[in-house]
């Protein structure tokens, strides 16, 4: 028997989620990393938040928000820690975004991509996914003057992450009830204590850090989801 041939519409929609990471149909963006392989042909391992993601994932933004922005957008994130610079980029352009946004997280919501997360309208953790968050690394090297930059630079970054989570925790979960100030000296606490902070899926929806554990429901992922108030 012929084989049945994939249509052209559909070929390149396929085409388009595997090696754009967009899915204009869906009206869904995939926040992966993307390995490149080494020459010998080994894997480096998911490479996380960098320069390649987050200008690809600002230009997908884009053109779903040109198609309708007013059309909720579901990001499927699957993507350890990063550089927080590119990250930053990326939940700017969520936060800034017209349309609404859900981001569904797979695996875990880690250093960087647990501050990502923060940004959507909807936070969604997938069952089995967890969440870290911790004080992060810092590689610097280069001349004297420029590694003493660099350090007092990343002393800015550091209050950014916990204001985000606290801003976020202020508005469910446990800890909405008391002052921000006592949420970020708990948080800080917590990464005295421990080099990284781990919580579960549903940990993560008690603490205010995420909205709801994925309940296998795909036509109510996206509905009835609002631009949250800046």
């Amino acid at each position: 028997m012929p084989r049945k041939r994939v249509n052209s519409a559909l070929h390149d929609a396929i085409r388009a989620v595997h090696e754009w990471n967009l899915d204009v149909r869906q009206f869904a963006i995939h926040l992966t990393g993307e390995s490149q392989v080494y020459e010998n042909g080994d894997l480096p391992g998911e490479p996380g938040v960098e320069y390649q993601m987050s200008a690809r994932f600002i230009k997908n933004l884009q053109i779903l928000a040109d198609q309708d922005p007013a059309r909720p957008i579901l990001v499927h994130m699957k993507t350890c820690g990063g550089d927080f610079t590119e990250g930053m980029a990326i939940y700017d352009a969520i936060y800034c975004a017209p349309n609404p946004i859900v981001i569904l997280n797979y695996t875990h919501a880690r250093s960087m991509s647990s501050i990502i997360f923060q940004a959507a309208d909807r936070r969604v953790m997938m069952p089995h996914s967890h969440f870290m968050f911790h004080e992060g690394t810092l590689e610097v090297s280069g001349t004297y003057k420029g590694t003493i930059t660099n350090l007092e630079w990343s002393k800015k970054e550091h209050p950014i992450m916990v204001d985000i989570y606290a801003n976020r925790m202020k508005e469910r979960g446990r800890y909405s009830k008391i002052a921000k100030a006592d949420i970020k000296k708990m948080l800080e606490n917590q990464m005295d204590k421990k080099e990284d902070v781990f919580l579960t899926a549903q940990q993560a929806v008690d603490w205010g850090l995420a909205d709801s554990i994925f309940d296998g429901n795909w036509a109510k992922l996206t509905k009835y989801v609002r631009r949250r108030s800046k």
